[in-house]
């Protein structure tokens, strides 16, 4: 009698010598069977790795943001109103002498105290006869010329009449950092705007945060910052606003953004460790 069933047919046959009779538990029976087992062996030795590296990317990505803005930095309509109110104040206020800018400074009646033109150094220094260094910064012709007056006066004037003007003024600047393609110092005119402050700095980096753009400024020696959303700016969802010499922009990073760019640069990585099917 012949009974059915691998465990009773193995052992019903009697065996030969050097015959080995395989079993369908352990051995594959077909190109279908491999191809599956290799799929299973790929799954349980490359795919653990795999997940664990995305798993370290995230966390890098998360960990190694290089900056964040203050959650206490104005934004919205706060920030509109703090820096749109500096810019007028700066533009409708007298002039304020800066670096680089050429003076020429007149001491009435006393052509070796006066000086055709002298340059206001990096500092915000200039150097005058019988005087020496003194702050040009941030004061203006009438607060300078009252400053050399009174530095005079005494020493070596009883009461001397200084006029002071700007010769040739430094052309102004702004400091454009963050994710933006070609980071640096930039010149500027006076009706320059954000996006086109962003603009010249090459755009935004593929990781940019456009909705977290510091912008910061000195006003009379106050320093300020305030949080615009440059993507709203774009879109026109909300006012582009005015950049003034000086100003520092920095344009935010986005951590989840520079996730999904790590992982697709890793990829072609994974690719070679596709199971290999023939």
């Amino acid at each position: 009698m012949i009974l059915f069933g691998t465990n009773v047919l193995t052992r019903s046959i009697p065996r030969k010598p050097g015959i080995v009779i395989p079993s369908s538990r352990t051995q594959p029976s077909g190109p279908g069977q491999m191809v599956h087992g290799r799929a299973v062996a790929w799954r349980q030795a490359v795919l653990p790795r795999i997940l664990t590296c995305v798993a370290g990317v995230g966390l890098v990505a998360g960990c190694a943001a290089p900056y964040k803005a203050s959650p206490t930095i104005p934004a919205a309509a706060e920030a509109y109103a703090m820096m749109n109110g500096a810019a007028e104040q700066v533009k409708s206020g007298p002039y304020r002498i800066s670096p680089e800018d050429t003076l020429s400074v007149n001491v009435f009646f006393e052509p070796d105290l006066s000086v055709a033109n002298v340059k206001v150094d990096p500092s915000g220094q200039i150097a005058l006869p019988g005087i020496g260094p003194m702050k040009a910064e941030d004061l203006t012709t009438t607060e300078l010329a009252n400053a050399i007056a009174g530095s005079l006066r005494g020493r070596l004037l009883r009461d001397p009449q200084v006029a002071v003007s700007v010769t040739s003024s430094a052309r102004q600047r702004v400091v454009v950092t963050g994710q933006v393609q070609k980071p640096g110092v930039y010149e500027i005119s006076l009706d320059t705007t954000l996006i086109e402050t962003v603009a010249r700095a090459g755009g935004e980096t593929e990781i940019a945060k456009l909705d977290e753009v510091i912008v910061f400024r000195t006003i009379n020696g106050q320093r300020m910052a305030a949080r615009f959303d440059v993507a709203a700016l774009m879109s026109g969802e909300q006012p582009d606003i005015p950049i003034l010499g000086n100003d520092v922009v920095v344009v935010g990073y986005s951590s989840s953004r520079a996730f999904w760019r790590d992982l697709r640069q890793m990829v072609p990585v994974f690719a070679l460790f596709r199971p290999l099917v023939m």
